[in-house]
Parts: C-alpha cells; structure tokens; sequence
C-alpha cells in the first residue's frame, strides 16, 4: 500500500470534501480530506490504481492538485 499527501485548490467546504472523498473512494482509494488545509492523504494499492488515476480523478471533479 502507497501512502501520498496531495495538495488540492479550491476545496471551500465540507461539501467539497465529500464530493473528493467519494469520487476517491469510486476507484478504490482511502482518504482523509481536508478542505482547511487543502489536503488529500491518499492510501492506495499502486497495483489497483495510480497516483495519476488518482489526480485524474480528483481533477476531474474540478479541482486543482499538485
């Protein structure tokens, strides 16, 4: 299991949290969001899904991650 802290822009609230988490948890992901910090730790099997599938996926919601 990989374990990776991503940096998300434009989380403003709970709502947003869940929206990530969820999308996150679609592809088989564990997270723990945080809207106040703008983090994603993410814990993932890098023999399931990437680190960039991952990105993908949070990108794809509308977010910004580095």
């Amino acid at each position: 299991m990989e374990n990776e802290i991503l940096y998300v822009e434009g989380m403003h609230c709970k709502s947003c949290e869940m929206i990530v988490k969820d999308v996150l948890e679609e592809i088989g992901v564990e997270s723990k969001v945080s809207h106040e910090n703008g983090t994603v730790e993410v814990t993932f099997d890098d023999e399931k899904v990437s680190l960039d599938e991952i990105k993908k996926a949070i990108k794809g919601e509308g977010y910004e991650v580095s």
